[in-house]
């Protein structure tokens, strides 16, 4: 302690600067590391808080795809020996706004096709397109709205009873939820936020249809609040199936079971239920969504360890720097008695010491990159993965002791080195030549022969990855192109240095032809530097090149499968996803209006597929076929989307090929509604909407197999010089007052598909 007070702390004293910039570098580092790790973990921390509030104390979860099923299950569930409590619910996301009552979407029907011909008129259409502007811009909100059966809820107790109850009493509840129809249940943290009090009005907007909702309970602080910041709406169950038009259909069926007697429970329910009917574990939830981002989280996590390795470059630069500073002082130390093992710990302290003012440093940066950088990771959460409630920032005890241990370790590895060649350095020769022994000792064709075989190396694990398609293999192969040319730094330093004495000197005189020489002498401390240079260069351009190359793949193939020139969806599908059902005779009378030559209809639901969420759609395969420009692996479109409707056979993106192992001739075996079923892949399709992975079939074959004929939205194709701003107008102007529409164009669509990209890689 005396030396390191005497030479280091001294040192420190009189380099302060340069003390404070390799600090501040370890600092950035460890803030990198953790804030990355902060964001992605605080996301799904919040999602699984979301879910453990909506379960309560069950601890199975019997559901299907995001479509819902059949109540009927209830009765098989309810009557499972060993089952101590069941209830079923429903969670759909809606869009809400606060005061006033809108229309319900059930006292008024939807135009007849004949109303085309009396929306006709200019005025009228701009009309409309006004109004429906006005109608979309009233609801802010976004509300997970739950129906529940409030005489079985008290088991679950995931709704607090209002002041003056007691826990766990149901009966507050059911007798002002159930008082009559529409009436809900909100948190205090929603009721302050909105100025809602008992009687007032919450108009709430499922599938385009404007529903109100009259305030009977205030609930008490408690889950709901905490973990969903208070943004859920509580319904009886009738009245959600009324709100969502889902008359005999729930989401899921919460139970409490024995816990020895779950798995049981569970192998004897999976025998019972319907198909495509499963019991799972509550977080079983909350692992599907870890499965689905584990790319994205594994990218972040990337990019943290090359902040650290810059960090790593700049605690040896300045350990070597001390050791070449203090050769002569090293010299004496050692004459006079000072061990090896002494001077190793000398220098080892150095960099321990510089690390941990760092890490220190470092933990308060990333907390506050951590708080910034979780709106991204959320956002891209939710615009990837529909995965929502995964905003509040959660810090975990464990991930700032592992980032403060991180700091360390790069720090001691960092130091090592050095420290080692100052205590192997006999002391005659360090007290004789001081800091000549660097420019004998460089070794630099050592290294750069090493640092061509790891750059050989990262050439053979890239190849091996692509053909064997494992995504560590990049992780690896990038790690050895980091460290191969790091060690080609001094033979490069070496080169340029030495090519550039001579025009130095013709250039600046003899101080820069011994500014050029010294980076020869000084080539292994130097060296360290350009390798850190080159690092952070390197990344920049590398995810530069990365970035835009996606974003032009992207945008190519948006351009090649946005083909419609009109998407029409109910305003809140993205919040209400496979609850979302256009009314039959809208998209009936949206086929017949002038200018529409063609008319392709969505619906889709999320399925559980080999233990990871991919989402299934149907599609018309004959309109792709006509109009649309998918772009297969290998076949001609239509061939391919003819054999698939024809044969009922399925369409499957690249990233679900990718995940899954198959390919064109394969067959999938799926658990649906109809019963099992073995669907043979027609083709594979380069698609980018989400990395999940989808499954395409025509709209025939999922309304089989899923019972399903629901419409979710709709691209139109429309006739040569057709007016799309018209047409746009007369679907409004069909709608009316009952049924609120966001009616996208071609160009603004492709806009918003590159908007989520940008936003993707903002973090």
């Amino acid at each position: 302690m005396r030396l390191f007070r005497w030479i280091i702390v001294r040192r420190f004293a009189e380099e302060r600067f340069r003390s404070l910039l390799v600090v501040l570098g370890v600092a950035l580092g460890v803030a990198v590391f953790l804030g990355i790790r902060l964001a992605s973990d605080s996301a799904l921390a919040s999602f699984a808080h979301g879910v453990d509030a909506v379960a309560g104390r069950a601890n199975l979860e019997v559901s299907a795809g995001t479509g819902g099923f059949d109540e009927r299950a209830f009765a098989v569930v309810e009557r499972e020996p060993g089952v101590t409590a069941a209830a079923p619910a429903i969670e759909v996301y809606v869009r809400a706004h606060a005061g006033g009552a809108a229309a319900r979407a059930s006292g008024r029907p939807v135009a007849p096709a004949s109303g085309v011909a009396a929306a006709n008129h200019a005025g009228e259409e701009s009309r409309a397109a006004a109004a429906a502007d006005a109608r979309r811009s009233r609801w802010p909100e976004t509300l997970l709205m739950l129906g529940v059966d409030v005489l079985r809820e008290a088991p679950f107790a995931r709704v607090e009873p209002p002041a003056g109850a007691a826990a766990g009493d149901a009966s507050p509840m059911a007798t002002t939820v159930l008082a009559g129809p529409g009436a809900a249940a909100i948190p205090a943290t929603l009721a302050t936020r909105l100025g809602l009090a008992i009687g007032d009005t919450l108009s709430v907007l499922a599938s385009g249809r404007p529903s109100p909702l009259i305030v009977r309970q205030v609930l008490g602080a408690g889950a709901l609040d905490r973990d969903l910041g208070g943004r859920v709406v509580v319904v009886d169950l009738a009245t959600a199936q009324d709100v969502l038009g889902r008359y005999g259909t729930i989401d899921r069926i919460d139970v409490i079971v024995a816990p020895e007697r779950r798995d049981a429970v569970r192998a004897s329910l999976a025998l019972r239920l319907p198909p495509g009917v499963h019991a799972e574990l509550p977080r079983a939830r909350t692992q599907q969504v870890e499965n689905m981002v584990r790319a994205f989280r594994l990218n972040l996590a990337a990019l943290a360890f090359i902040a650290l390795f810059v960090s790593m470059t700049l605690v040896f630069n300045a350990v070597a720097m001390s050791v070449l500073r203090l050769r002569r002082e090293i010299g004496i130390l050692r004459a006079l008695g000072v061990t090896r093992g002494g001077i190793l710990r000398l220098f080892v302290a150095e960099g321990l010491v510089l690390g941990g003012a760092g890490s220190v440093i470092g933990l308060a940066l990333g907390t506050l990159f951590a708080r910034g950088a979780l709106h991204a990771v959320s956002r891209t959460l939710t615009d990837l993965y529909l995965v929502r409630q995964a905003g509040t920032f959660a810090p975990d005890g464990r991930l700032y002791a592992e980032a403060f241990a991180v700091g360390m370790v790069v720090s001691l590895a960092a130091a090592l080195l050095p420290a080692w060649e100052a205590a192997g350095t006999p002391p005659g020769l360090s007290m004789r030549e001081a800091m000549l022994i660097e420019a004998r000792r460089s070794g630099v064709g050592r290294w750069a022969a090493a640092g061509g075989a790891l750059i050989v190396a990262a050439a053979a694990v890239a190849r091996w990855t692509v053909t064997e398609q494992r995504a560590a293999g990049g992780f690896v192969s990038a790690a050895l192109v980091l460290a191969g040319f790091a060690l080609l730094a001094p033979l490069v330093t070496r080169t340029l240095s030495r090519a550039a004495a001579p025009l130095a000197r013709r250039l600046g005189g003899i101080e820069a032809e011994l500014g050029a020489r010294t980076l020869d002498r000084m080539v292994a401390r130097v060296a360290v530097v350009v390798a850190a240079v080159a690092v952070a260069v390197g990344m920049t351009v590398s995810l530069t090149l990365m970035v835009r190359s996606f974003r032009r793949t992207v945008d190519t193939w948006i351009t090649q499968s946005i083909r419609g020139d009109l998407y029409v969806e109910p305003y809140g599908h993205r919040e209400n996803g496979g609850a979302t059902a256009l009314p039959p005779a809208f998209v009936h009378a949206a086929s017949a209006i002038p200018g529409v030559r063609g008319m392709d209809t969505l619906r889709g639901t999320r399925i559980a597929f080999r233990g990871r969420p991919v989402l299934v759609l149907g599609v018309e395969f004959d309109t792709q076929r006509r109009f649309g420009a998918l772009r297969f692996v290998r076949g001609r479109a239509s061939d391919v989307l003819e054999r698939a409707r024809a044969r009922g056979e399925a369409i499957v993106s690249e990233s679900f090929a990718s995940h899954f192992g198959v390919g064109a001739g394969d067959t999938l075996a799926l658990s649906v509604p109809a019963g099992d079923a073995r669907l043979l892949i027609a083709g594979v399709v380069y698609d980018y909407s989400t990395d999940a992975g989808v499954l395409f079939v025509d709209a025939a074959t999922y309304a089989r197999l899923w019972r399903d004929d629901r419409t979710e939205s709709l691209a139109l194709y429309l006739s040569p010089g057709a007016d799309a701003d018209g047409v746009g107008s007369r679907l409004n102007a069909l709608a009316g007052d009952s049924l609120v529409l966001a009616v996208t164009p071609n160009r603004a669509l492709r806009r918003s598909a590159l908007r989520v990209f940008d936003q993707t890689f903002q973090v």
